[in-house]
């Protein structure tokens, strides 16, 4: 019995370029120096929309429903 002994059998894995996902997108915009500033970048955006979807939960429009059938 004789076995190919390949340390290279299934190949190196995939790497990512820097525009694929949405942090090399900030960077190369711009927007941020590295991934992790623009990792950082995003979960303050994320912060602050759901900063602003608890605020219009509790705080905006009215305190009554209207009707859902006229």
């Amino acid at each position: 019995m004789q076995f190919n002994d390949s340390a290279d059998e299934f190949g190196t894995p995939p790497t990512q370029s820097a525009g694929t996902d949405i942090t090399g997108k900030l960077v190369t915009w711009g927007l941020a120096s590295n991934r992790q500033q623009a990792e950082y970048i995003l979960m303050a955006v994320g912060a602050v929309a759901l900063l602003a979807a608890l605020y219009f939960m509790f705080f905006g429009g009215s305190s009554s429903a209207p009707p859902l059938l006229p």
